[in-house]
């Protein structure tokens, strides 16, 4: 069973209590450059990730922060500092390669070579993963049975929200357990527009009215889950060129990030990704699946592809 990581109570049973996740990377570590190309531009990771720090300790909040592996080698004072202050640190894969791209044996050899960097940093069992681009998708959902078997008990890689990067049209939301397997999954957390599912976080808190992108954490929507990036509150990082449709939502708004996630921190309850998880658990609210169910769900999607 999954410990609260914090000493202070948590909120009470009439508020909802959402996870703040981060995944902590530098500002062209998502942008698919080619990972030889990755010393040619600015290291400004400690810029954008101070202001979050600060915010999030100004409303009393602890979050998961989803680590690659390639960061806590370079920063792992910066890794065991986030740790000591309170928040969880999850795996965030080591160097920001698909999931669905590495194939079997090279994410299970990364994962464990991750897993136990952050684990020799932070003297703390990392229990929760999220994949780069969210990219369980319906060609590596094996990777579920890999975290499992390397002793993660939660995953946050499943997308209910399709994009042309990520998603699982018609996959299940929130949190529940694959008994099958033996860890929990914690989905993207979604809202809806003209029809169409779009995530509490990242680009979409940016861009769409700050109201719009509260909706999953609105009383009775059950714990939900919002994500963010330290270069999101960097809106100096440089400008360059990559793919048209990444660039339209990579560099927009990017000044107003740091005052939309105050005004969520003060309106919202939060915490780190394994307390929601555990009080989920404590309130009986957790439903369950099994793997073969999620890939009928995902074969369904791949087979309705264009």
């Amino acid at each position: 069973m999954l410990k609260p990581i914090l000493s202070d109570p948590m909120p009470t049973a009439s508020q909802t209590i959402h996870a703040f996740t981060v995944d902590l990377e530098e500002w062209y570590q998502g942008l698919e450059l080619p990972i030889d190309a990755w010393s040619a531009h600015e290291s400004r990771l400690e810029r954008g990730l101070s202001v979050l720090l600060r915010l999030l300790d100004d409303a009393g909040v602890r979050a998961t922060f989803f680590v690659l592996g390639c960061i806590a080698r370079t920063h792992p004072d910066l890794v065991k500092s986030i740790h000591d202050s309170g928040h969880e640190i999850g795996s965030h894969g080591y160097q920001h390669e698909r999931v669905d791209a590495l194939g079997h044996e090279a994410f299970r050899e990364q994962e464990r070579q991750t897993k136990g960097l952050l684990e020799a940093i932070t003297g703390a069992p990392v229990v929760g993963f999220r994949a780069p681009f969210f990219s369980v998708t319906a060609q590596s959902l094996w990777a579920l049975e890999i975290l499992a078997e390397l002793g993660y008990r939660y995953d946050c890689s499943v997308s209910p929200v399709v994009t042309w990067r990520y998603g699982i049209k018609g996959a299940p939301e929130g949190i529940f357990d694959i008994t099958d397997i033996g860890l929990t999954e914690f989905t993207l957390s979604t809202w809806s527009f003209l029809g169409k599912r779009m995530a509490a976080g990242g680009a979409y808190f940016r861009i769409f009215p700050s109201q719009w992108s509260r909706q999953p954490f609105l009383n009775g929507a059950g714990p939900g889950m919002f994500y963010i990036h330290p270069w999101e509150y960097d809106p100096g990082h440089p400008r360059i060129k990559f793919g048209r449709r990444a660039m339209m939502t990579h560099y927009t708004n990017l000044s107003g990030t740091a005052g939309r996630t105050a005004a969520l921190l003060e309106k919202f309850s939060f915490a780190p990704a394994c307390d929601v998880i555990t009080a989920a658990r404590s309130a009986g609210t957790i439903g369950s699946h099994i793997l073969r169910n999620l890939n009928a769900v995902a074969d369904l999607s791949e087979s309705a592809a264009p």
